[in-house]
């Protein structure tokens, strides 16, 4: 008998266990939403599935960061995919196409500007020296043709270059980049780089890093190549008057003769910034209050976010966007 009651016990708790594994186990399944349109666009696309972390119940706690991307419910009960732009207690405007934040334009990251910036085609180049001059760039998105919005022109643009040298580990080379008449020069080994340039948000910045012997092998919907740093090695606020008639800085890109190193410019891809435009009515600034956030679609012409419905609860947050699968080709 005694043993039948220990059995019993057993069985018990094995069961008691498989529960808690299965509760566990579904808790730890990730939410997965299907993107539907293109107002988070050239990050998310149609069909693209977007996922929480592994923990989704745990979002209900996290605390929003500046341009996470969540899945919240909207007024009406839907979900939509949006980017929090503006955090509790925050004075959010937009100006110009930035996001101001109390006096100041919040600059983004090399990372978000490789998952929010728009890859354009670029000049041609030689193999020491590319170069762009002013010109109208509008926030137009080829994947979505058909909106009837009128384009504005957009300053904030730069280019990403792939530059390759020969040579043993020891030698070295200057490149030069240009943007307005800002320059900023680097001297790199030899090997693969990527180098960065542009305005963005009220500054010139600039950036370089090592790639890997792959280079810059696919483009995907990035318009950085791959493994860019956390922050801009080069961020200097933006020192003249805009270029006339809306034009985009002039942009320039130099390899500079180097005896020890080969140095050229294998490949130049111009990209702009998303151009936040302000609410239909002509509201541009929001003052949020201690349990709200402001957020923004990546493609503001056909997007609907809180410039149309104000700041959102915290409660409205359900899952932030952690990994993105893309859609099959």
């Amino acid at each position: 008998m005694g043993h039948s009651i220990v059995t019993k016990n057993l069985r018990r708790a094995a069961l008691v266990a498989g529960l808690a594994a299965a509760a566990l186990a579904a808790c730890a399944r990730p939410a997965v939403y299907e993107v539907e349109g293109v107002s988070m666009a050239p990050g998310l696309l149609p069909g693209d599935l977007a996922a929480s972390g592994p923990f989704p119940l745990a979002d209900r706690w996290r605390s929003p960061r500046r341009f996470d991307r969540w899945v919240l419910a909207t007024a009406d009960g839907a979900a939509a995919i949006k980017r929090v732009v503006g955090l509790p207690g925050e004075r959010v405007a937009i100006a110009a196409g930035d996001l101001v934040v109390g006096a100041r334009p919040v600059l983004k990251p090399p990372p978000l500007v490789a998952e929010i910036g728009m890859p354009l085609a670029a000049p041609p180049l030689t193999a020491v020296a590319w170069r762009m001059p002013p010109r109208e760039i509008l926030d137009d998105d080829p994947r979505d043709p058909g909106r009837a919005v009128v384009l504005l022109p957009v300053r904030d643009v730069g280019f990403s270059a792939e530059i390759v040298a020969d040579g043993s580990p020891a030698a070295a080379f200057r490149v030069r980049a240009r943007v307005g008449q800002t320059a900023i020069a680097w001297r790199l080994a030899a090997g693969r780089h990527a180098v960065v340039a542009g305005r963005l948000d009220g500054h010139v910045v600039a950036v370089a890093w090592r790639l890997g012997s792959e280079g810059w092998a696919e483009r995907g919907r990035s318009c950085l190549p791959p493994g860019p740093p956390a922050e801009w090695s080069a961020a200097v606020p933006w020192p003249e008057d805009d270029p006339p008639d809306g034009l985009s800085p002039p942009l320039e890109l130099v390899v500079e003769p180097a005896a020890a190193a080969n140095g050229r410019i294998e490949r130049v891809e111009l990209w702009r910034d998303a151009h936040w435009r302000p609410a239909a009515t002509g509201v541009a600034a929001w003052t949020l209050g201690s349990d709200a956030v402001f957020v923004l679609g990546d493609h503001p012409a056909a997007s609907r976010d809180s410039r149309h419905w104000g700041p959102v609860p915290r409660a409205a947050l359900r899952h932030r966007v952690a990994g993105v699968t893309p859609a099959a080709p």
